[in-house]
Formats: C-alpha cells, structure tokens, sequence
C-alpha cells in the first residue's frame, strides 16, 4: 500500500527522510469502528469547511462508522458546536460532539455523583455540570468537594481568589484541559486553561488532581463507555502532534495525523510525537475502509 514502508525521519529506523504520504499501518483504517475527529485545521479552518470535505461525514456513516468530533475547549457548549458545523454542512448532532468537560463529567459522576464544585469556567459550563446532577458553589463559606477550572472567559479576581484558598485548605482541583494559548482571529492567542493552571500553581504550589481533556485518557474512556467499543476500534484524527496525535499516541488509540493544518511533514521528522499513520487530507480515510 503506498507509503506504507516509509518512515518519518527521527521515527525509529529513520534515516532523516521525510515519508511520502499516505504513511503508515493503512489497513488499520479498516478494522476502526469510531473515528474521533479535532475540528479547525482537520474538518474546517475557522469558519470554513476545508476544501474537499463536503459530504465527507455522510460517507463515513454511509460505511458504518461511528464519529464524534472532539474539542478540549470547555468554555463552550454542544449547542455551540453543532450550529457551527451545521453551518459548514458537516451532519452532527448533540450526540456527535464530545468536549472535555463531558469527560469531567462522565468521570466525576463514577468517582462522586452529585459533588459540590466551585467551577471556574463559562456560564455554559456551569450549565452542563448542572445537567451532570452535580451542585455548584459561589462562595469561599459554601466550600467545595472539588474546584474545577475550565477556560474562563468570564474569570473575576475574585473568583481566582476564592479558587485558590479553597485549594490552599485542601479541597483538590481538577482541570478541563492543558492548552495554554486559545488561538483566535488574525493569528492571535488569548490565554486558556493552562495558563490558569500555572497561576494556581504559582499562588498554592499545587497541580490539578487531574486534567480531563486531550492529550489525557478520559476522552477515550467516555467514548469506550458509551459506544462500547475496543481502543483498536478507535481513531483520533487531527493536525496537532502534541494534543492529537500524543492523544493517540499516549492512550493506545491508532493516531492520523492530517496536513491541512498545523503540524507539517517537517515537524513530524523533528518532534518526539510520531503519529501512527498520515494522510495528506481527512478525506483519504475513505479510501480505506
């Protein structure tokens, strides 16, 4: 099968050539019953649909593939999601979209269902840790079973504060995810979780109990939950080689690394993160199922 001997230079047995692509185990492809999919630079680039990937969903469920499609950005919510995609023409529904505050959730309800959690994060946040049937706290007198810190686009000193003497007293925090820089229009960041993440470690000396989101397993222990399949049944496809591909990498899914976004052909050779297969466009999947 067409690249299916090359290596990525640096990967083991590299000899400082870059592959030609497709790369990779490519009959893996077939055996993947649920494909994980990272939205901008994957399926769209901000606003819109990457060339080539209209109709591509109705294909893949045409073939029987289960999808969803995966973000770690907890300031947002499913309705969210799905208006924009719908949008672009790609076919989700709530179902379909998987964020990291659903693994929150999804592990917080087997660990403590129903616990009391001071949340910094976004009002639509709040509301799908509400739905979760768990209750949120306001004050520093309330207290807390946990903290949780999501991106929040709404953070006051004042909640920061509360945070950080709650977590001081020894309630633990959990994060949503580890992205420190959020991008935004015209090439710009703003900061993310793990930029509050480093204020709270700074301030108390103490790191997140654990964070739910990409590159971490909880993701992929939801989707095993709910859809009941196997990780060599599961495929995370995206263009980032350390939320992505390590994603892949790290929890024993088959990782695809796609080139129509960040992550180049170059990075691949010079990075430690060495994806499973690549493909020039997300749309090559269909060729081998």
């Amino acid at each position: 099968m067409t690249g299916q001997g090359d290596r990525p230079a640096g990967a083991a047995g590299g000899k400082g050539v870059l592959p030609a692509v497709p790369y990779g185990p490519l009959d893996r492809i077939r055996r993947i019953k649920c494909f994980l999919f990272d939205m901008d630079g994957t399926i769209n680039l901000g606003m819109e649909l990457i060339p080539g990937m209209e109709g591509f969903f109705d294909r893949l469920a045409a073939a029987g593939r289960r999808y969803y499609l995966v973000t770690n950005n907890s300031s947002k919510d499913h309705a969210h999601y799905v208006q924009k995609m719908n949008r672009m023409g790609v076919p989700v529904t709530k179902q379909d979209i998987l964020i990291s505050s659903d693994a929150f959730v999804s592990y917080m309800q087997g660990v403590k269902p129903g616990a009391r959690l001071f949340v910094l994060g976004t009002p639509e946040l709040k509301g799908l840790l509400r739905a979760g049937g768990f209750t949120l706290t306001a004050t520093l007198e309330e207290g807390a079973d946990y903290v949780v810190v999501g991106f929040d686009q709404t953070l006051t000193y004042g909640t920061l504060a509360t945070a950080c003497r709650l977590i001081d007293r020894g309630v633990p925090y959990i994060a949503t995810h580890p992205d420190v820089r959020c991008p935004i229009e015209g090439g710009e960041f703003i900061p993310d979780t793990g930029s509050f993440i480093a204020c709270i470690r700074t301030a108390t000396g103490k790191a997140p109990e654990l964070i739910t989101g990409k590159p971490y397993g909880y993701m992929v222990d939801t989707v095993m939950e709910r859809t009941g399949f196997r990780k060599d049944e599961i495929a995370m496809v995206g263009d980032r080689l350390s939320t992505d591909i390590a994603f892949g990498t790290r929890n024993g899914i088959l990782s695809i690394l796609v080139l129509t976004g960040e992550a180049t052909l170059a990075d691949v050779a010079a990075g430690p993160v060495k994806p499973d297969i690549i493909l020039p466009h997300a749309r090559e999947i269909l060729k081998y199922l």
